[in-house]
């Protein structure tokens, strides 16, 4: 009880039955040791997504650390910023974040401990269209390949992740973190 508040309290939190302000999702984020600029920007209307991407890493209270950084060097001059300026500024930097990105998952496939080397991008691909809720048939249409080229990869995925049906795959790769879980 990180936050100090009875667990009744932490329970009605997470149904939201409490009334979450910024404060208060800042503070349950400290508790749960996630990326509270994340939460704030989902309660703001962002994709729910966004939170689940940032959670360990905290990349979003990284950022806003970034341009709270940039506002005490720059000050009112910040203002004078162009927003061509901004968001070619933001442009180049999400394109160095990509390569690395990209570059440390490409480690990652070539080392066979790791959960990224169990199952090819196509596998992949099947799986998160299966975990839409699309048929083999929708999955083929959607990637340009027929239905049973879609099975066979799920098969596969089956095989590789041991389990036996696409549920399960999709269950497991979700566990080894290969599939991001959907909100509800």
């Amino acid at each position: 009880m990180s936050m100090g508040l009875p667990l009744r309290t932490y329970l009605n939190f997470e149904a939201d039955l409490s009334g979450a302000s910024p404060a208060r999702l800042l503070a349950f984020a400290d508790a749960a040791d996630c990326d509270g600029m994340a939460l704030l920007l989902c309660a703001g209307g962002a994709d729910p997504a966004l939170a689940l991407a940032c959670a360990d890493n905290k990349a979003a209270r990284i950022a806003m650390g970034a341009v709270e950084d940039l506002y005490e060097s720059l000050g009112p001059e910040l203002s004078s910023l162009t927003a061509a300026a901004v968001v070619g500024a933001f442009d180049r930097a999400s394109t160095l974040l990509k390569d690395d990105a990209f570059a440390r998952s490409r480690e990652r496939a070539d080392d066979p401990g790791d959960p990224l080397s169990l199952l090819t991008q196509r596998q992949l691909e099947c799986l998160r269209w299966a975990q839409a809720g699309k048929s083999s048939n929708d999955i083929g249409v959607i990637l340009g390949i027929s239905h049973r080229t879609v099975d066979s990869h799920i098969k596969e995925a089956c095989a590789r992740l041991e389990v036996r049906t696409r549920v399960q795959a999709i269950s497991r790769a979700i566990e080894l973190g290969l599939l991001a879980p959907r909100p509800r």
